[in-house]
């Protein structure tokens, strides 16, 4: 956490106590978890998973996981990136909400 935070990352949800938090820096947002996952994993967060999933597959690419609901009421979809990582899409319904309505989650 440290480190992004001497990049002037900031904490915009602090989830410390169960081991993850979601830092902004302008107009990226990062998402950390730690003991969570056990490979390599990129988490974009925010935006339209469905369109997202359904341009993929309209594009020829296979996702290990298609969009779908979580357990949480977000919406996820997986795919492997051509260099092995797991590219992890998901978003909670506020943060779908607000990018359908607004077109951006980032706060200015």
């Amino acid at each position: 956490m440290d480190f992004y935070l001497k990049l002037n990352f900031r904490i915009i949800g602090d989830h410390r106590e169960d081991n993850w938090a979601v830092l902004q820096h302008n107009n990226m947002v990062l998402c950390l978890f730690q003991g969570h996952i056990d490979n390599n994993l990129l988490n974009f967060r925010g935006g339209d998973i469905e369109s997202i999933y359904r341009e993929g597959v309209d594009a020829g690419r296979t996702f290990s996981k298609q969009a779908h609901i979580e357990h949480d009421g977000s919406w996820s979809a997986e795919i492997i990136d051509p260099d092995g990582n797991l590219i992890y899409f998901n978003t909670f319904p506020d943060e779908r909400d607000k990018y359908v309505k607004e077109g951006s989650l980032i706060e200015r």
